[in-house]
């Protein structure tokens, strides 16, 4: 658990962990106490209480001085701190303890307390590894210390034991931060897919609603420009807005609709040169370069028409992410069974936080995007039993690789 990521479903959860150690923490600080330093030695008809020259109970009471500030912290949304405070606390506490009992005379050191391994046992509770080295390194660290200043080898097997405490602590935190993450992994693709259920529904009924009066209006507006040549720019306008909001609703049908697709084979080079010869006119206009490498010839056995969407797509992403002018490199590469497509631009490249979320429902990088366009180019890729992945630098520029299974002659 990351303490500074401020998520109120995790700090729910560090609190709830946070106040189950603060009971333990004391019952176990008293009840070992009381045990180590009074019943035992009672039943044993040995010396009862504290050893000469210690702290005693104020050693307890000051720690119990350190409640008040664990509520504060609950109270102000800060668990995540609480438990660093207790153990460098009873670090320092215990070694002045220590210092008061054994430096300067010839007593053997017998030091050690149960709470130690509970600090290190308790790491896979909050699941932080961080809490976890810190407290492992500090303990081994301070039974060092120990050793150096009450000259002793005593500290050897506190060392060993914690060192061995560590290693299955270890094991059992790596094992529940995988469970964690498996876990979220599953529900962030429970959620994509409700998310992808609900807007298919309502993208099939609303697509069908508009896309009969949008034929209409975009015949009438042709039909009129036709007559009204004077006002002829603003047709253009009202054509061209049409146009967008036909692409829109193709891509909402796209989504909504099952993999109905008729496939067959096709060639790779003719599908992807098809779409450049489209799309370079617009290319032109931003003075935007398509630099075509295409070692190999492969067959794919695919849907023709929902392919050259996919390219249509990407191609035209590079190309608006560089407004000033460039190169877009389209290569690709056989290995096997698959073709892999790189489409590479130099353009302004992507955040990191912002390439997570592309191709989730209506999220959208572009002034004037809809969030659709990576969505459908994602489902029509994985309709093709084929992947699709994203890597980009900011400033540096972005490449797209498409990979899809190919037909052998």
């Amino acid at each position: 658990m990351n303490p500074f990521k401020k998520n109120s479903a995790l700090v729910y959860e560090e609190v709830k962990a946070v106040k189950f150690f603060l009971w333990t923490f004391y019952i176990i600080l008293f009840a070992y106490d009381l045990a180590y330093y009074f019943v035992v030695p009672y039943y044993n008809d040995l010396r009862t209480g504290f050893p000469e020259g210690s702290m005693g109970f104020v050693m307890h009471f000051l720690l119990l001085f350190l409640l008040p500030i664990a509520v504060y912290l609950i109270k102000t949304n800060s668990p995540e701190k609480i438990k660093y405070i207790y153990m460098f606390s009873f670090m320092f506490l215990d070694i002045t303890n220590n210092a008061m009992i054994f430096y300067g005379n010839d007593k053997e050191f017998t030091g050690g307390h149960i709470l130690e391994i509970y600090f290190i046992l308790f790491s896979p509770i909050f699941v932080d590894k961080r809490f976890f080295k810190v407290t492992t390194i500090g303990f081994t660290m301070k039974y060092l210390l120990d050793g150096i200043l009450f000259h002793s080898n005593n500290v050897l097997f506190p060392i060993a034991l914690i060192l061995f405490i560590s290693a299955i602590t270890w094991v059992l935190l790596s094992r529940f931060q995988s469970y964690l993450a498996a876990i979220t992994s599953i529900h962030d693709d429970l959620r994509q897919k409700e998310k992808l259920a609900v807007i298919g529904q309502m993208a099939t009924a609303i697509a069908h609603e508009i896309k009969n009066p949008l034929s209409s209006l975009k015949g009438f507006t042709q039909l009129q420009q036709e007559k009204d040549k004077e006002d002829d720019q603003y047709y253009s306008i009202m054509l061209s807005e049409i146009d967008r909001i036909n692409a829109i609703v193709t891509n909402l049908l796209i989504l909504g609709r099952p993999n109905s697709g008729v496939k067959s084979v096709k060639n790779q080079r003719e599908i992807i040169e098809y779409v450049l010869l489209m799309i370079e006119p617009h290319a032109d206009r931003l003075n935007v370069k398509i630099k075509l490498d295409l070692t190999d010839n492969p067959m794919l056995m695919c849907d023709e028409n929902q392919l050259k969407q996919v390219f249509i797509n990407l191609v035209q992403n590079a190309i608006e992410s560089m407004p000033e002018g460039g190169i877009v490199n389209i290569t690709s590469q056989v290995d096997k069974d698959f073709t892999t497509i790189y489409i590479k631009d130099k353009g302004c490249g992507i955040e990191p936080d912002k390439l997570q979320k592309l191709g989730e429902p209506f999220y959208t990088t572009k002034e004037n995007g809809n969030g659709l366009g990576l969505m459908v180019t994602r489902k029509i890729i994985e309709e093709h039993n084929g992947q699709f992945f994203i890597k980009s630098e900011l400033n540096k520029g972005t490449t797209v690789e498409v990979k899809l299974p190919v037909i052998h002659k």
